[in-house]
């Protein structure tokens, strides 16, 4: 025999012996952990030097091999058994026998582990389960709490050197961290106080972080959710045509800032052409996530514009000071939920004062400022006319030849927005189909809007479902457009019914309140009560008026609709420069 062989074999008779005297190794023990090892008639003190201890084996209850590795990893990369290690060098120098049930009574003894609260966020874990030995092996490397008192990624958060090291932030606070000053921050809640359910779920309310700037110059911010190309529809477009001619009259740069997602500045060329309005100067961008802590930079010489009661609530939480806020309010937002908490702090939010409210039309200004609702808005707010540059010129409007194939009737069909009466109107139109009044094979069906499911009517008519256009794509689709069903439940009419009666289209739209008659719009613009019976004799009417094209035409000449947002917005424009001199301190006001 080789004498390095000789040598080991020297060695491990030698650890046999030590282990075989020692009261920490225990063989019926680990026979009972290793029951192969009997069967086999294998020794057990020979299979822990050379296998067992290495592998986390542990030779007794009282000795935990893989916690003295892991707390000793010298010893570990030495390759030196670990119980021959504590007994030969570790007792003398006081290392102790079994770490992990050190750090476990460390632990307990701290008073900073909860196992009811612990269990509570692990209602998976057996009952049996040791929930101390648990975060330790798990828990903590997953970033779980071990109670109310203590946060585990919080601590990493504050020492660095802890989370870089890998060491249990818990375990290193007890064992250094306290005694070094270092700060245990709290653990999340197992129950979370009122005001934190509050934030979470009404985190867009929440008061918008804001940075001040003395100056950047004369800047005119949209605050909206978010600004893309199949976005620009109605609202978000209007506020930021309105932007732009505001910006143009100050000298001023145009801002838009997004809270839900990153803008898009590509959409403000594409509104520039279909509004046919042009930004002067200079175009910023800026996203502000809800929830997040990115502040956005308000300057004292600035006008922040809201497009939402939520996003003014946000504005008007925040210190940004009240007399620079615009808020563009497009319709009756309460309207926009059943009676509930949306509804109350949207009311709420229209009831503030102290900032400058511009509303979409006088029709629904009249209709907010009317006793019972928001009087204070009839003598202090501005109102507004959209333009619709997509439609026909007055003068010599002319609808040209109707092309070859089926018609086109248009739908706007938005399930998700209940004030859009989807649900009425696809029963309209299967009534309209079963009784013979729309022909599926004369009329092609175009349903316009987002998420709109996949249905068929009656006389399996398949309709042709349109989503995600931008609003060229748009306005080049209301061109082909012969007959129009457009259900708004609110006391003014929405886009929609403008946009095509503008290019020649006849639309049928539902009464609603003071929204009686809308032909000083446009006699192409037809109106019914919104039941089933009432809509079905309002299609009669609207396919009537759709074969007349002379007619349509010459309620195009005869409309009250305007093309050019720059003419449509003017008295408006001038009465918030007006307002807003002393905010802007422009020399170059226009």
């Amino acid at each position: 025999m080789a004498t390095t062989e000789r040598t080991i074999q020297h060695r491990e008779l030698s650890d046999a012996d030590l282990l075989r005297e020692s009261d920490l190794f225990d063989e019926a023990f680990y026979l009972e952990q290793n029951p192969r090892l009997g069967a086999q008639g294998k020794d057990p003190v020979t299979h822990y030097l050379t296998r067992g201890g290495f592998n986390g084996k542990d030779p007794s209850a009282a000795f935990s091999s893989r916690a003295y590795l892991k707390r000793n990893p010298e010893v570990a990369a030495a390759r030196i058994n670990p119980l021959v290690h504590y007994l030969r060098v570790g007792r003398a120098e006081g290392r102790s026998m079994n770490p992990l049930a050190d750090d476990v009574a460390l632990i307990v003894d701290s008073g900073l582990f909860d196992a009811d609260y612990y269990r509570h966020f692990h209602p998976d874990l057996p009952e049996d389960a040791d929930l101390v030995r648990h975060y330790l092996r798990f828990g903590a490397r997953r970033g779980d709490d071990p109670s109310e008192l203590f946060s585990t990624t919080g601590y990493q958060r504050q020492n660095a050197d802890v989370a870089k090291s890998g060491a249990n932030p818990l375990l290193h606070y007890l064992a250094f961290g306290r005694h070094e000053g270092r700060i245990a921050p709290r653990g999340k809640l197992r129950e979370p106080y009122f005001d934190s359910l509050f934030a979470q779920q009404w985190a867009h309310l929440a008061p918008l972080p804001v940075a001040h700037l003395p100056s950047v110059g004369p800047r005119v911010t949209v605050l909206t959710d978010s600004v893309g190309p199949s976005s620009l529809f109605g609202g978000v477009g209007t506020s930021i045509v309105l932007a732009i001619l505001l910006a143009n009259r100050f000298g001023a740069t145009l801002r838009i800032a997004t809270r839900t997602e990153a803008p898009d500045p590509s959409v403000v060329t594409t509104l520039e052409r279909a509004a046919g309005v042009r930004l002067e100067g200079a175009l910023e961008t800026a996203y502000v996530p809800v929830g997040g802590d990115q502040e956005l930079a308000v300057a004292d010489d600035e006008i922040l514009m809201t497009t939402s009661w939520w996003t003014t609530r946000a504005t008007l939480g925040s210190t940004v000071d009240r007399s620079r806020v615009l808020y563009l309010l497009q319709e009756d937002e309460r309207m926009f939920y059943a009676f509930g908490d949306e509804r109350l702090m949207c009311s709420e939010t229209l009831d503030e004062r102290g900032f400058t409210v511009v509303v979409n039309t006088q029709r629904l200004l009249d209709h907010l400022g009317s006793a019972g609702h928001y009087p204070h808005l009839a003598d202090e707010a501005i109102a507004l006319t959209p333009a619709f540059p997509g439609g026909l010129p007055r003068e010599g409007a002319d609808l040209g030849a109707r092309p070859e194939g089926r018609r086109r009737l248009f739908f706007y069909s938005r399930p998700e927005n209940a004030r859009n009466l989807f649900w009425r109107g696809g029963t309209v139109l299967s009534r309209a189909v079963e009784q013979g009044l729309l022909d599926p094979d004369e009329w092609e069906l175009h349903l316009v809007g987002r998420r709109t499911p996949d249905l068929t009517f009656p006389r399996d008519t398949k309709p042709l479902v349109v989503e995600g256009l931008d609003w060229l794509a748009y306005q080049d689709l209301v061109r082909t457009i012969d007959a129009a069903l457009v259900l708004m439940d609110t006391p003014h009419p929405s886009y929609p019914p403008l946009d095509l009666a503008a290019a020649g289209v006849p639309v049928l739209t539902n009464t609603h309140g003071s929204k009686q008659d809308l032909s000083d719009y446009s006699a192409n613009i037809l109106t019914a009560p919104s039941t089933v019976d009432g809509l079905l004799e309002g299609m009669a009417r609207l396919l009537a008026l759709s074969d007349d094209r002379a007619q349509r035409a010459a309620n195009v000449r005869a409309d009250g609709i305007e093309r050019d947002w720059n003419v449509s917005l003017a008295p408006t424009v001038d009465a918030l420069v007006e307002r807003f001199a002393g905010v802007m301190r422009s020399d170059d006001v226009r």
